[in-house]
């Protein structure tokens, strides 16, 4: 029972827990000092990532299931390897559904930054346009404006992530099928 896919998976995986690890590591003072409004983002995407990501290794599995059924499917009739291959390409479309949360994660960090930025700028600037006064926050508020960025770059990441594991799916399941046309079977590439 091969599942390459799937071990592709947990290879993305982790390599992503390694990544976010080592981050959190070396950025531990920062990540501590991150806005409410910051860290309920950063959640919110970790959020869509897991779930994401979950259903990827499910689909990564089914799919795999489907390609080793499909290879061994010499004996079976024609009605059968096509119910197979509709079954891949269905992997193919529920697998875009992985690309749409990959798409959403930056701006759900975007947002996380601006709303940031806008509480802690009226919280800071008060009511007041004291051009002395604008002088001195904007001075204080240069570290808090990098912080809530966190957000941004946190939904980048797990975008390029996310993205990655898309493309792994669709990757297989367009490779098999181009192996197919009507009344044949896969053809598998030469070994060398």
């Amino acid at each position: 029972m091969k599942k390459h896919l799937f071990l592709k998976w947990c290879l993305a995986t982790l390599i992503t827990l390694v990544v976010i690890f080592l981050t959190l590591i070396v950025a531990q003072n920062q990540a501590l000092s991150v806005s409410p409004v910051a860290k309920v983002m950063v959640g919110v995407i970790v959020l869509v990532y897991t779930i994401a990501t979950a259903y990827c290794a499910t689909l990564c599995w089914q799919t795999d299931q489907a390609l080793e059924d499909l290879e061994q499917s010499d004996g079976w009739t024609e009605k059968n390897r096509e119910a197979i291959r509709e079954f891949l390409r269905k992997m193919g479309h529920k697998a875009d559904q992985v690309s749409f949360a990959a798409n959403e994660c930056p701006y759900i960090g975007l947002l996380g930054a601006i709303t940031g930025i806008f509480f802690f700028m009226t919280s800071s600037l008060g009511t007041g346009f004291d051009p002395n006064h604008i002088k001195e926050v904007m001075s204080d508020s240069l570290t808090g404006i990098g912080i809530a960025f966190i957000p941004t770059i946190a939904g980048v990441f797990f975008r390029i992530i996310l993205s990655w594991e898309h493309y792994m799916i669709t990757h297989e399941v367009e490779s098999a099928l181009k192996g197919f046309t009507p009344g044949r079977n896969y053809v598998r590439p030469a070994q060398t």
